[in-house]
């Protein structure tokens, strides 16, 4: 990896005339990510994953996002996109990822909040991804690595079934663009603004969807999901709530999916720390009790 590193600087000019060094970054665990150091700057370097091959979303399409979002003023900018399928550079935003406890701060709530309204009225993206097209992508995918499904999954991808078909019916919060993955460690906080990160799911999808991420990974109780709603929408109504927690479900199933796809994507990678196959079986666990959290 140290290899592949220093042949990207060197091929950025950017970059390759003041280099100094380079170190892992902490976060996701799809994509390798580096914090790269020059005399003058710090960049990021993200070296792709493989997943978008699965999903039908093209890197190209995703930059076009990116560069929109930071012109818009909440992500940071793109500095070398030659070879998008395999590695992307953007600036170093000095700052933290948004954290559990951040959530008990209602100024950062209400920054979320209007990012994430931001994102769901960017107009002119043709890219799609639905939360639907992240679960058959991914199992798709798993498929295609053999990897065997736990019981449970027809099951719960019936019930995916009916959710959808009940969603396109909605004219009014269906069919927008989302992020899909705004999750805490995608929102970096400056202690003055907020920059979102990680845009490669991003596409015309359903803001239910994107609305329940922050809640299902951070266990909001029922009281909280309410304020959550009427910080987004204004207003509380009983029907969004309803429609929230069937998202909710679907993005367990998501969790799922996922998981079944990256044990086989990674299944030769012998340093792998994440176990993805007892990750998904967890997820398909608590779907059948009921409980919709991670």
């Amino acid at each position: 990896m140290k290899m592949e590193v220093e042949d990207i600087i060197r091929n950025i000019p950017e970059l390759a005339s003041e280099f100094l060094s380079f170190e892992n970054l902490d976060g996701g665990l799809c994509n390798k990510t580096f914090k790269i150091l020059t005399k003058q700057k710090a960049y990021v370097l993200r070296i792709n994953s493989k997943q978008n091959e699965y999903l039908n979303l093209t890197r190209h399409s995703e930059i076009e996002v990116m560069k929109k979002a930071h012109c818009d003023g909440f992500s940071p900018k793109v500095i070398a996109s030659d070879f998008p399928e395999q590695f992307v550079i953007t600036e170093f935003i000095e700052g933290r990822m948004l954290e559990k406890e951040d959530l008990a701060d209602e100024n950062i709530k209400s920054m979320i909040m209007h990012r994430l309204k931001l994102i769901h009225e960017m107009e002119g993206q043709d890219r799609k991804c639905t939360p639907y097209d992240l679960i058959h992508g991914y199992l798709k995918g798993a498929d295609s690595f053999q990897v065997k499904r736990p019981d449970g999954v027809n099951r719960i991808l019936d019930r995916v079934e009916k959710i959808a078909y009940q969603r396109s019916n909605d004219k009014e919060y269906n069919n927008k663009f989302c992020h899909n993955d705004s999750f805490l460690c995608n929102m970096i906080y400056t202690g003055d603004k907020l920059q979102i990160i990680d845009w490669e799911l991003s596409g015309i999808g359903d803001i239910f969807f994107e609305l329940t991420l922050i809640p299902f990974t951070n266990q909001f109780s029922e009281a909280e999901e309410r304020e959550w709603l009427k910080l987004y929408f204004g207003h509380f109504e009983e029907d969004t709530f309803r429609i929230f927690q069937s998202m909710k479900y679907v993005s367990m199933v998501r969790e799922v999916a996922w998981g079944l796809f990256y044990s086989g994507l990674t299944k030769e990678d012998k340093h792998k720390e994440f176990d993805y196959y007892k990750f998904a079986e967890y997820c398909i666990e608590r779907i059948e009790n009921g409980i919709y959290q991670l």
